[in-house]
């Protein structure tokens, strides 16, 4: 069976959301690129692109990786998932 929990990532709390997604054997990000680069101490965003890619080369699945949501853009991506269990319906570009 599969599971799905939302794990909210906090820019001061790095290293703890870095544990956490530890344990799952894929991840979907719902955020913007470049979004945790604003508001946020400076770095958040590499930080956070670099967990990623990270996960990425020790097998994880993320969808979408920094990579794909640079080149795609997020909310087309937030939307071909609207419709599934991990989606929301209301997503729209």
């Amino acid at each position: 069976g599969g599971a799905c929990d939302i794990i909210k990532y906090y820019h001061d709390k790095h290293d703890e959301f870095a544990e956490q997604v530890k344990a799952y054997d894929a991840l979907i990000v719902r955020i913007n690129p470049g979004q945790l680069s604003q508001g946020t101490s400076p770095g958040t965003q590499q930080r956070f692109d670099a967990l990623m890619n990270k996960c990425l080369s020790e097998g994880k699945l993320v969808w979408s990786s920094p990579d794909v949501q640079t080149k795609m853009g997020a909310k087309d991506a937030l939307v071909m998932i609207k419709d599934m269990s991990c989606g929301l319906p209301d997503t729209f570009a």
